[in-house]
């Protein structure tokens, strides 16, 4: 065997070694990222299990609720598994790959009203204000409401690094969404962003 045939046989071997490693080296990162994406999962069902777990709540304007909470990300294909409402999504003639973000939110409205009533039991008693309106038709029993509500819900980046006054890289997004009702109460609230990669 000549010697320019032994060195093509030690690079053959060589990059068959490094070809091996580079190939374990892939298949590690693709358990990894697998593992890690397993670990997401696990923690939105752990999330959405406890729905109010979270929610950060605090007041502005002295009197109006607003509730925080981070975003949950999810990759298409387990958005598509898991999470998707496709029964919605096809009663609004979507298609799930269109979907970008979700919002869920669950509110309570609570409160008392007192009426105003005349003596015989023909009256009606009505109350209404910003948020409601009541009508009680005494004889037939017969109460009839219409209760509203205004929700502003806005996305915000959460930035990784801080420095003086320079921002930059994103850590997450957190959802702020403000319940301009005053006895009106977020009682859940699940936000999701699709990721497309």
């Amino acid at each position: 065997m000549t010697e320019k045939k032994r060195i093509l046989i030690w690079l053959g071997i060589m990059l068959a070694v490094v070809s091996l490693i580079w190939m374990v080296h892939i298949c590690r990162s693709f358990y990894v990222e697998n593992r890690e994406l397993h670990d997401k999962v696990d923690r939105l069902q752990y999330t959405l299990a406890h729905s109010t777990i979270g929610l950060q709540r605090d007041t502005i304007r002295d009197s109006i609720p607003v509730v925080t909470q981070q975003v949950i990300t999810i990759d298409k294909t387990n958005y598509k598994k898991m999470e998707a409402d496709k029964e919605l999504i096809a009663d609004l003639k979507l298609k799930i790959a269109q979907v970008e973000s979700e919002n869920r939110t669950l509110l309570a409205t609570q409160g008392q009203v007192v009426f105003k009533t005349a003596a015989d039991s023909d009256s009606i008693l009505r109350y209404a204000d910003k948020w409601c309106d009541f009508t009680y038709l005494v004889k037939p029993k017969k109460l009839s409401y219409n209760v509203r509500d205004s929700l502003t819900t806005i996305v915000s980046r959460e930035y990784k690094h801080k420095f003086l006054w320079w921002r930059w890289g994103t850590k997450g997004y957190n959802v702020h969404i403000v319940n301009h009702n005053p006895s009106s109460e977020i009682r859940y609230n699940r936000y999701i962003k699709v990721e497309r990669k």
